[in-house]
């Protein structure tokens, strides 16, 4: 069958998610009011989610190849970490940003060595990945800094990071642009074909002359990548860095990645767009409760509930295997 990736993007996962966020915006106007909608508000939620969705949107080329990178989340912690440590010892954005980065990329190397070249299964891999990310952030954290936190606040950095366009974060624009970019990528370009046909099929994918190994290890580089420069936002935004940054920040990703129409168990599934959308709608149900002041508890009820409705939307539309 010819792919169609307009028709498949209006009538697809994007195009439930795209309903699913006209529903909570119409539920936060009749519960909350016009403040829901107001510039603060949009300001506020857009500067939470630029960090979670540059993530996603890079995990989700893993993701399309076939690989789950369970890791992302202390990648961001490290990053943070290993950035934090270069500023406080008198080393320049740029320059610090670039070794950051490249430390990051050796650990997606290390993870695509242990799942594409010695065939590891990928959560384990990039479990025990996570695991040693998580010990070396607290180890460089309880070192450089004091009482279980490391303060690398740059004004330069801070400003920029600061900076509102049209009455939002332009953090959060950028990342909005860098997600319409992927998306491009995956639905119009040679590379989004060889990255669902590798997640997809990757018999039919080796046999059409595609290298999966390549792919793949192409897939977790931008996966460590985005959560590399992730953690350099984070720290550019907050100025400090925790033990604890980063941390369940997997479990928050993939779940709006799910509800954006992702797989986790089959490759080949899902585009960044619908993966945005599904932080917005995350985003903007959790708010709705915020403004409200219902208890913060209530946030995991609202996302199981919306990740079984995402399910339920996937299993009626055939499951949207790869074709």
């Amino acid at each position: 069958m010819a792919h169609r990736p307009a028709r498949d993007l209006l009538t697809g996962p994007v195009a439930s998610i795209t309903l699913a966020l006209v529903v909570v915006i119409t539920v936060g106007l009749f519960s909350v009011g016009p403040r829901f909608l107001s510039a603060s508000n949009i300001s506020i939620i857009g500067q939470f989610l630029a960090i979670p969705i540059l993530v996603g949107t890079c995990a989700g080329f893993a993701l399309l190849a076939g690989v789950v990178d369970l890791s992302i989340g202390s990648m961001v912690g490290v990053s943070a970490a290993i950035f934090g440590t270069l500023l406080i010892n008198g080393w320049d954005v740029l320059p610090a940003a670039a070794a950051t980065l490249v430390v990051c990329l050796a650990f997606g190397g290390l993870n695509a060595i242990a799942i594409v070249g010695f065939g590891a299964d990928a959560i384990a891999a990039t479990l025990g990945m996570l695991t040693a990310l998580r010990g070396i952030t607290y180890v460089v954290v309880e070192h450089w800094g004091v009482s279980g936190s490391l303060m690398a606040f740059h004004p330069g950095l801070f400003t920029f990071m600061n900076l509102s366009l049209w009455s939002l974060p332009l953090i959060f624009i950028l990342v909005l642009l860098v997600a319409a970019v992927a998306t491009l990528v995956v639905i119009k370009t040679r590379i989004g074909r060889h990255l669902k046909a590798a997640g997809g099929d990757e018999r039919a994918a080796s046999r059409a002359g595609i290298s999966v190994p390549r792919v793949r290890t192409t897939a977790l580089l931008i996966s460590a990548f985005g959560a590399g420069l992730a953690g350099i936002i984070f720290v550019g935004q907050i100025g400090a860095v925790s033990r604890l940054t980063g941390f369940g920040l997997e479990f928050q990703v993939y779940a709006a990645l799910m509800i954006g129409g992702y797989s986790i168990l089959r490759g080949g599934v899902g585009n960044p767009a619908g993966g945005a959308l599904g932080f917005l709608v995350i985003a903007g149900a959790t708010n709705i409760l915020d403004l409200n002041a219902i208890n913060p508890y209530y946030v995991n009820i609202v996302i199981g509930l919306l990740l079984l409705a995402a399910v339920w939307l996937d299993r009626l539309r055939g499951g949207d295997s790869y074709e």
